[in-house]
Order: C-alpha cells, then sequence, then structure tokens
C-alpha cells in the first residue's frame, strides 16, 4: 500500500490548498520571506515541496534564479504551465526530498507550508535535512515554514470545515499525543452529491527536536521565528520558521547537543 503522501496530493486536493487566496498571500510573503533568507537577486535557490510554483514563481519573478522540486506530477505540470504563461524561468523537477539530485549548488533551499514531517520513520526526517545540507554551498541558508507544534495542540479542533465555491471540505482530526502526529480524514462533497476522501498524517516537532535534528545534519539553526515577517515565536502562534546555515559535514553517530537558539536571530531576511 503506497504512503499516504503518494496519494494525496492530486488535482482535487490542489483545489483545497491552492485556492487564490493562497496564491496572493505568497506573494505577500515572498519579499519578507528574502529578507529572512538574507539573500540577493541572481541567488539559486531550491524550493523543496514546491507544489505547483506558489514560491517559487514569486521568487523567479523577483529574480532569483530558482529550482522546484515536488513529487506530484499534477503539480509540477500546473507550475510549468504558470512559469510559461508569465514568461518566468523556473526549472520544475520531479523527485523525493530524501533524495535531492544536487550537490553544492543552491545558496538558500526553502521549506514552506508544513511540507515537513510526512515520513513514518524518525530517519527520514533526518535524511532529508541532510540532503538539504547537501545541496547547499557552504554558509548557505535554509528556511522551514511549519505548523507551530505546541500552537496546534493547545488549540486543537476535531473537526473543521471550509466552503469553497465549488465543493464544501471537512476535516476531521486526530491528535497522537505518544507520537506527536496529527492525523486528518478530509471529505470534499460536491453539489451533485459526489464525494472524494483523503488521509494525511503529519509528524509535529517541538523547537527542540528540529535544532537536533539540523545540527545532526550539518545546519547551524540561526534563529526562529512566528512566521515568514519574522515576528518573535510564540506558544500559541499558528506557524513557526526556523533559518540554519550549512555547516559542512553532518555529525555522525547520536542525537548530538542542539544548536544554540540563543544566536542573534538573522537580519538579513530571507
Amino acid at each position: 500500500m503506497n504512503a499516504w503522501w503518494e496519494r494525496f496530493f492530486d488535482a482535487e486536493m490542489g483545489e483545497v490548498m491552492f485556492p487564490e487566496e493562497a496564491w496572493r498571500r505568497a506573494e505577500e510573503l515572498c519579499d519578507p520571506l528574502v529578507e529572512l533568507l538574507g539573500v540577493e537577486p541572481g541567488a539559486r535557490i531550491l524550493d523543496l515541496a514546491c507544489g505547483p510554483g506558489r514560491f517559487a514563481l514569486p521568487l523567479a519573478r523577483r529574480g532569483f534564479r530558482v529550482v522546484g522540486l515536488d513529487l506530484s506530477s499534477v503539480y509540477l505540470k500546473q507550475g510549468r504551465a504558470q512559469a510559461e504563461e508569465q514568461g518566468l524561468s523556473v526549472e520544475f523537477i520531479q523527485g523525493d526530498m530524501r533524495a535531492i539530485p544536487f550537490e553544492e549548488e543552491f545558496d538558500a533551499v526553502v521549506n514552506l507550508f508544513t511540507s515537513f514531517g510526512y515520513f513514518e520513520r524518525e530517519e527520514d526526517h533526518l535524511k532529508v535535512l541532510q540532503e538539504v545540507r547537501k545541496s547547499l554551498k557552504p554558509g548557505g541558508r535554509f528556511l522551514l515554514e511549519m505548523a507551530n507544534r505546541d500552537g496546534t495542540v493547545r488549540r486543537f479542533q476535531a473537526h473543521d470545515w471550509h466552503e469553497f465555491p465549488d465543493f464544501l471540505a471537512l476535516e476531521e482530526r486526530r491528535f497522537i499525543p505518544e507520537r506527536d502526529r496529527i492525523e486528518t480524514r478530509w471529505v470534499k462533497i460536491y453539489p451533485d452529491g459526489r464525494r472524494k476522501e483523503y488521509l494525511s498524517s503529519l509528524r509535529l516537532f517541538t523547537l527542540r527536536e528540529l535544532t537536533e535534528l539540523c545540527s545532526r545534519a550539518g545546519l547551524k539553526v540561526l534563529g526562529h521565528y512566528g512566521n515568514l515577517q519574522g515576528e518573535p515565536w510564540g506558544l500559541d502562534g499558528n506557524r513557526w520558521v526556523i533559518v540554519a546555515e550549512s555547516t559542512g559535514s553532518p555529525r555522525r553517530g547520536g542525537v548530538g547537543q542542539p544548536s544554540s537558539t540563543d544566536d542573534p536571530p538573522v537580519t538579513l531576511l530571507r
């Protein structure tokens, strides 16, 4: 049986995740994202788990050389079509984030919209970060944006629903504390009564866990924030962002010591 993330990201779920408002929001967040990363136009950026290019396209529009990597052939096709329509040069490639086919090629890697924590095996999450470090130039930056574990648990809702022009999307969530995972059953209901169901399972991480994973992978955490605008992180926030830097070879053996999170946050903004 295929993993949930091999079945989840199709065209119909894309209608839930990438409505027009999501594209507009990405455009608004692109400049503060660049500030947090501290990169200049012309830099080479990998958008890891890029989807249909919600951030890859605005980054290219700002003069960055962007590669988007995603597992979903449907989203990659959509991204290529939009890039061609807008006259943008973005290289969209299909691949698994645990096997990034680049070595020391990027000034920055971004992983956005809680596109981390998909896997059942903890070593696979470490593998992703090791591949990120491998793909970065020495001193290159990594920005990870995802759901805030503490805020998500504090405000946990078992049920939710969203109205769209052509369908209704229902969510039924279950938090599994011993595994720090949220499993969600999604149901799309159309006016004619047709239904389509999806399942997802996301691992949520504490700041300490992510810092330790980064350290083991050879990434030094430089700062953490509450959102892409660089606001302070808090327990009740919806999102969080970490910015890390490639330090060279990953650590071998055990968990190792976490990188200090007391370092001043980067001001070079993504």
